[in-house]
């Protein structure tokens, strides 16, 4: 393996190269994975978490986010704890185009978690098994997991994703992403990136594929090098720097304060064109304020940002913060 160029496979979906751009709650949409692909370097896109209930309701806004044009390959990702309507929603995304249908095993969002979902998964393997069964059986296109490494400290040190993980292969998955945190930790402390080496060490015949704590070219080679995964996937580094998966692959690439402006032009301009007025700029203030983090005059551009309600002036004070940066 040539890290990060080779391509992988996941059963017969090959992806280009070792780079994954993670699922995002309420951010990897459809204008998102569209920029973060014409920004370059990222070899697959996963939709942002898709409540299977809602799915199967045909609720509209859990339709819209498999909204897709000409992705792949394209993963879509979906929650739930009830292996029914798991399946009937993996169905659904196969009929939408996508390439993969996810299962998210990770989610900690106590409003995801109370439901049965996400992380909760994890407290009852035989519904997980049940789960992932039902989703298996109900496609053809290849089905993967995104896990985190238990539910607390006490289910990690007793190594219980070992167990998920030969369950796994039992079912027939394709892939796993591992984020090493507890569901109790959320997003603090550290990834423990052990973990990932444990479960590649398993040597199951699936690829797995790190997650966590990946903010620079060299975390991501320091990932390969200390666990052996297959890919790497990078989620809230890219929203810091969406040019994080180039220079991985281009190591000469610099990115200039002018380019991570240009960024956040391009990216709202791809929000009006897909999104009503009002939601482009709900979702742009999020991650304008994320792009131009440690940008010269960003600070008093992010305080305009959230109180902006006009698209057009918004995109003046955008190419405005851009001159300031170049003069």
């Amino acid at each position: 393996m040539t890290f990060p160029h080779s391509p992988f496979q996941i059963r017969d979906v090959e992806v280009p190269n070792r780079l994954v751009m993670a699922p995002l709650h309420e951010i990897t949409d459809q204008p998102f994975r569209k920029f973060i692909r014409e920004v370059g370097g990222v070899g697959l896109v996963v939709s942002e978490m898709i409540s299977s209930e809602a799915l199967v309701r045909h609720a509209v806004k859990a339709e819209k986010m498999m909204a897709a044009t000409g992705e792949r390959p394209l993963s879509m990702q979906v929650s739930g704890g009830r292996p029914e309507a798991l399946a009937e929603s993996a169905r659904l995304c196969e009929a939408a185009g996508a390439d993969l249908v996810d299962l998210n095993m990770g989610c900690p969002a106590s409003n995801v978690t109370k439901g049965g979902a996400g992380s909760a998964l994890l407290r009852d393997m035989r519904l997980a098994e049940r789960c992932v069964t039902g989703m298996v059986k109900a496609v053809k296109i290849p089905v993967t997991v995104k896990m985190r490494a238990g539910w607390d400290a006490s289910q990690k040190d007793r190594g219980e994703f070992m167990d998920f993980l030969r369950m796994f292969e039992n079912v027939g998955i394709h892939a796993l992403a591992i984020h090493p945190r507890t569901r109790v930790q959320q997003y603090t402390g550290h990834a423990d990136w052990s973990i990932i080496a444990r479960a590649v060490a398993t040597g199951v015949s699936y690829p797995i594929i790190g997650n966590g704590d990946v903010n620079t070219r060299e975390d991501a080679f320091r990932m390969i090098e200390e666990t052996g995964c297959a890919a790497v996937m990078i989620g809230r580094g890219a929203l810091t720097n969406p040019y994080l998966f180039r220079q991985i692959l281009e190591p000469d690439l610099v990115v200039t304060t002018p380019m991570r402006i240009d960024a956040t032009l391009r990216l709202f301009q791809i929000l009006l064109d897909l999104l009503e007025p009002r939601e482009a700029l709900h979702k742009i203030k999020k991650i304008g304020a994320w792009f131009t983090k440690g940008v010269p005059g960003g600070h008093g551009f992010r305080q305009n940002l959230h109180a902006a309600s006009d698209p057009v002036a918004l995109m003046a004070a955008i190419d405005a913060l851009r001159h300031q940066a170049v003069s």
